[in-house]
């Protein structure tokens, strides 16, 4: 796998919780976040997944026990529990698809994280395609990962996104790009800015 800078931490699973790993889990979310689980029929498997492996990066970083993290997601627009989420000192940023869940954690600069399963049905390959253009899967999960650390996610255009190996930009931000080779299914992008 290619090596991330140290100043950067990664942590996935695959989507799924035994029983004590699920206990575990949800002892770490705030009331907003166990709604949000009960609310996401399909996805709060992945909805706490995600959280736990965010308190889990941030405590390490931070010094603290998970469950002690101070974690929130307010949506910029509605005010709803689903926006970016947040943790004082650290830019963090979360990613899923049916088959994984990834999350990164700095305390340098800001990032953003996304995943995609390589296979895939020949609609989502045709809108991938609209969007990203050339580039398939691989430049799909670039643009994404660039909104996530710009913090706009989809709210700006992702053919604003310039993407080159490695590297991108996004109106005047300039972005490194890392490509961890997590699983042999997976397509993950790391994006980072100062």
């Amino acid at each position: 796998m290619p090596v991330l800078p140290e100043f950067i931490r990664l942590s996935w699973q695959r989507p799924g919780l035994d029983p004590p790993q699920r206990s575990t889990a949800l002892a770490m979310l705030s009331p907003a976040e166990l709604s949000r689980a009960e609310l996401t029929r399909a996805g709060s498997v992945s909805v706490i997944q995600g959280r736990m492996l965010l308190r889990t990066l941030a405590g390490e970083l931070l010094g603290l026990d998970p469950r002690a993290v101070p974690l929130s997601a307010t949506c910029a627009d509605c005010g709803g529990p689903h926006g970016q989420p947040r943790i004082p000192g650290l830019t963090v940023s979360l990613s899923h698809c049916a088959t994984a869940v990834v999350a990164v954690a700095t305390a340098e600069g800001h990032i953003g994280v996304d995943v995609e399963p390589l296979e895939g049905s020949a609609e989502r390959a045709a809108a991938i395609a609209e969007v990203a253009g050339a580039g398939g899967i691989r430049r799909w999960t670039s643009v994404e990962a660039v909104l996530k650390c710009d913090g706009r996610g989809l709210r700006v255009d992702p053919r604003e996104v310039a993407v080159t190996e490695g590297s991108a930009a996004l109106g005047d931000g300039q972005y490194q790009l890392w490509y961890p080779e997590l699983a042999d299914d997976l397509q993950v992008t790391v994006a980072w800015r100062a």
